[in-house]
């Protein structure tokens, strides 16, 4: 609650009717905008820089890309200190003008009419450039526009509320706007508990965010903030007993948590999470409902993601040396497609690709899953029997992994033991049906290859969509797509986007139920007695390996009764590893990371 100005002159402009008196209607951005100059709430929402916040299923703040609002401080929470760092630097006359200092502005027309940048506009003044006119002429602005707009605010609002709504909107740098937001990224805490020696490096910041972070200078950030406890002194807010006790206070900056045109509080490896989910929200929103500051919510579960950054990481540190591993990938979701988790490679900081939700690599034996089912579907059952006999193809020989060569012996089995003349025996009698099924799993539109290279996993695919069709089969045949956006709310907090889950009987049936079941089945046995023993958590659970050409790509894709996730490992320029297989180090992972969400994480 903000106290109301006690004179108040109802003023709404419309923007583009002010700019037409000053002869500036081509300025204008936007069409039959008000200005708004009677609610402080609002004009802290109001034309914000474009950005999402991005919020867990929880409603954790996990992140924001583009640019970073904090929650609004209300101003009887901002630190009395803060407000007179910010007047003692910015605006030493704040509380004794109208919104105009004529001696400041005159010197800062002189500057800008020379060349030279100094300040001299008021809080008031710098409140309604930052708000509405930082993209016009500085010039035109400050002899203009600031002139007649800073003294309707004044009328309108009470001092508290300009420097409410300055501080909640004003750029600190490192994306973040306002002094909610700052705090966090710079001291990871809340702006009501800064310091006297963090406000004034707050403070200090304003003239050049980027120049005084104290993520890249500390030790000039800390004298800026050391110079403005000196304005405090002068300006008589602080005494010289408390300003000397204030520049000994300790400050541990806290470290940097931004990435590619994002921060993320919870660790930076959430930056591929929040550009998916952004890139989702983008996709179902028209250009109009993409402006401004969204918040996001979504699927995201920071206990599962917790555990799958652990895990792939425990894993590369400890094996990337003797498997020459560069990257590694995860992706966790519920059985109707909500992703919990997502990891897309080894360092977020370090390359923002995504070999989750951008990569298309080959499969392998994990292919082998929709060549069984396309058996299923013509009539097979997991007791027909195949054969596991040496094979060539076209004057090449299919060998197994394992170079062992059972014989006649029944579909389940040969899924178990991943046999690879078995699996291209049968794609062979079902080509055309392995092909469509591919395409009706939103694996590939268009598979290329033959018999042998469908089933041995030689087209390409992507980490996400394969975890998918692992979900449809999971979910009894029933076709899941992956998402992440629950809702989508605008600056305001009007819900603009919301998800509304289909009703079962609404949701497409891409498997027919009983040959879904059967799958689960021998994918069970996959774990139980085949090569995925080692992903075996304890619990139900089936799944299937996969291991490309001289190790390039090494998969292990599964489920429980609750969760689906598929595990990846590999290298970016597509260099094989050393002794790495889906059986081994990523069945351990999705083993790992099954285990922890038995125990809630």
């Amino acid at each position: 609650m903000h106290r109301p100005c006690s004179n108040p002159l109802t003023v709404s402009l419309d923007r583009r009717r002010f700019l037409a008196l000053l002869g500036l209607a081509a300025a204008a951005p936007r069409e039959a905008e008000a200005l708004e100059f009677t609610d402080a709430g609002r004009l802290v929402t109001d034309n914000r820089e474009n950005g999402v916040r991005i919020l867990s299923a929880q409603g954790e703040f996990v992140g924001a890309r583009g640019a970073y609002y904090g929650p609004p401080v209300p101003f009887a929470q901002l630190p009395k200190h803060l407000i007179n760092a910010l007047v003692a630097s910015e605006d030493r006359r704040f509380y004794d003008h109208w919104g105009l200092d004529p001696r400041a502005m005159a010197r800062a027309v002189w500057s800008t009419l020379t060349g030279r940048t100094q300040g001299g506009s008021t809080l008031t003044q710098q409140t309604i450039k930052e708000i509405y006119l930082k993209e016009h002429s500085p010039i035109v602005r400050k002899l203009l526009e600031e002139p007649v707009l800073a003294p309707i605010l004044e009328l309108n609002l009470s001092k508290e509320d300009i420097l409410f709504v300055y501080l909640n909107r004003v750029f600190f740098g490192g994306s973040a706007y306002g002094i909610e937001a700052a705090a966090r990224v710079y001291f990871n805490k809340y702006a009501l508990s800064l310091s006297v020696l963090e406000s004034a490096m707050m403070v200090g910041l304003l003239p050049a965010p980027n120049r005084y972070n104290p993520h890249r200078n500390f030790e000039l950030s800390r004298d800026r903030g050391f110079r403005v406890i000196e304005q405090m002194v002068e300006a008589g807010s602080l005494s010289r007993r408390a300003a000397d006790r204030a520049k000994q206070q300790a400050v541990a900056i806290a470290p940097s948590r931004s990435a590619w045109g994002g921060v993320y509080p919870r660790g930076t490896q959430i930056g591929w999470f929040a550009r998916w989910a952004e890139a989702e929200a983008n996709g179902n929103s028209t250009p109009e409902g993409r402006q401004g500051t969204r918040t996001i919510s979504t699927t995201l579960d920071m206990k599962i993601q917790a555990s799958a950054e652990r895990h792939m990481q425990q894993a590369l540190r400890r094996h990337a040396g003797a498997g020459q591993i560069e990257e590694g990938a995860v992706v966790v979701m519920r059985h109707d497609g909500a992703v919990v988790a997502l990891v897309g490679g080894r360092d977020y900081r370090q390359k923002e690709w995504d070999h989750a939700t951008q990569a298309r690599r080959q499969p392998g034996s994990v292919a082998k899953v929709f060549v069984y089912l396309a058996a299923l579907q013509e009539g097979s059952t997991p007791d027909s029997m195949v054969s596991d006999a040496a094979l060539e193809l076209g004057g090449r020989p299919v060998r197994n992994f394992d170079d062992r060569y059972l014989g006649d012996i029944t579909l389940a089995a040969a899924l178990e033991k991943s046999s690879n003349t078995a699996a291209v025996r049968v794609a062979m009698r079902n080509t055309g049906a392995v092909r469509a099924l591919i395409r009706t799993m939103n694996i590939d539109d268009d598979p290329e290859g033959e018999a042998g290279d469908l089933a041995l996993g030689t087209y390409e695919a992507r980490l996400v969509d394969l975890t998918a069709a692992f979900a449809s089969i999971a979910n009894h045949g029933r076709m899941v797509v992956p998402y992440s956006v629950q809702k989508v709310q605008d600056s305001a907090g009007t819900e603009i986007l919301t998800r509304v889950l289909p009703a079962r009987s609404e949701i497409r049936q891409a498997l027919a139920p009983r040959h879904a079941d059967a799958m689960r089945q021998m994918l069970s046995g996959v774990v139980e007695r085949g090569t995925g023993k080692a992903a075996d958590p304890g619990f139900w659970a089936g799944g299937k390996t996969g291991t490309t050409t001289a190790n390039r790509d090494a998969w292990f894709i599964g489920f429980t009764e609750e969760y689906v996730a598929g595990i990846w490992l590999g290298n970016g320029d597509n260099k094989p590893m050393q002794g790495v297989s889906g059986g081994g180090l990523p069945a351990q992972i999705w083993r790992a990371v099954m285990m922890d969400i038995g125990r809630g994480s």
